[in-house]
């Protein structure tokens, strides 16, 4: 941390000096977000028993980051765009072990779309969290359905433009394994429509194993519709985790979000978890609060009640416990930059 603090003032003060600088074809921002959680969690299992916890949490909901971003115009409709951003924990000071752990990437932008090369989150991210309620407690939580929300390394990222509503997009990541070329790759396809209040997404994942030809996939499809105050929103994903053997598993999102007041946000989810072949499955009901106090200082709160069948183990604090359930209540404070 001793070094992360000198870097950060380094690349405050390279900021100020370039955007003082800096022509109106160029641009540099740093941006954030600091949030914390008061967290209270029922049914922790560590140490061979279950108990209740009670902590100060790094913010899930508004995940506690800081990046640059930028881009220049290069004339006829064409620029250059990058991203570099960190995730930290705010209630320790931690940083996470890789310091661009949220990405770090470079790009073209013009007619023909954009194209983005480095570490960068999946189409999966970009498209589902639409439809799938996200920020920590959601269904990429789940064992089988950790890629509905992932960065991938070494990945070239295309999105087409709209044609009709229509957008397209494809990732690949290398695997850069020697001897071969497609040990440990990803790749990723996705296709969106949009027209007034209607969107639709689907995606496709697919990675493979580094050693062997076993492959793991994801399938992901969500729907959204809004009307006056209220959107609906629908979401179902199925995973074949061959490669990471994990069994066949879906999982299905029913939410709906309300925005009566412009300073308030309310969303109730019902998150269900199926696992093929077995009674071991596990849902969870979310309700959230969105406050906002201005367009950069906000509170929230969650209510989390999570239900677990058979053997399954699910959790969202601590090591799950077979069959055990778990309660978790929110509420924390963010403030943006």
């Amino acid at each position: 941390m001793h070094m992360i603090r000198p870097l950060i003032a380094s690349v405050a003060c390279a900021v100020a000096t370039f955007g003082t600088a800096a022509q109106a074809e160029s641009q540099v921002n740093l941006y954030g977000v600091v949030s914390t959680d008061f967290v209270s969690a029922s049914n922790v299992y560590e140490n061979g028993k279950s108990s209740r916890r009670t902590s100060l949490d790094g913010g899930r909901w508004a995940p506690s980051r800081f990046g640059l971003r930028g881009s220049e115009d290069l004339g006829g409709g064409l620029s250059a765009t990058f991203n570099l951003e960190a995730g930290l924990s705010p209630d320790t000071g931690a940083a996470a072990g890789t310091f661009w752990n949220r990405g770090s990437h470079v790009g073209l932008k013009g007619d023909f779309g954009q194209v983005t090369f480095g570490r960068q989150w999946n189409l999966n991210d970009d498209v589902m969290c639409g439809y799938f309620i996200c920020g920590g407690y959601a269904a990429f939580s789940y064992t089988e359905f950790g890629w509905l929300s992932d960065t991938v390394n070494n990945s070239v990222k295309y999105y087409s433009p709209s044609f009709g509503g229509v957008q397209l997009g494809v990732l690949y990541g290398f695997g850069e394994q020697p001897g071969s070329t497609s040990a440990g790759s990803t790749l990723e396809l996705s296709g969106t429509y949009s027209a007034g209040p209607l969107s639709v997404g689907l995606t496709h994942h697919q990675s493979k194993a580094l050693v062997g030809s076993e492959k793991d996939k994801l399938t992901s499809l969500g729907a959204s519709y809004s009307f006056g105050e209220l959107r609906a929103r629908l979401a179902y994903a199925v995973s074949d985790f061959e490669a990471s053997g994990l069994d066949e598993a879906a999982t299905y999102d029913l939410g709906i979000d309300w925005f009566g007041l412009p300073s308030t946000r309310l969303s109730l989810d019902y998150v269900a978890r199926d696992l093929k072949g077995s009674g071991d499955d596990s849902h969870f009901i979310r309700l959230v609060g969105d406050y906002s106090l201005s367009k950069r200082t906000g509170f929230t709160a969650n209510v989390i009640y999570l239900k677990n069948r058979g053997d399954a183990a699910e959790a969202f604090y601590g090591e799950g416990a077979p069959g055990q359930s778990q309660t978790v209540f929110t509420v924390g404070v963010r403030h943006s930059f």
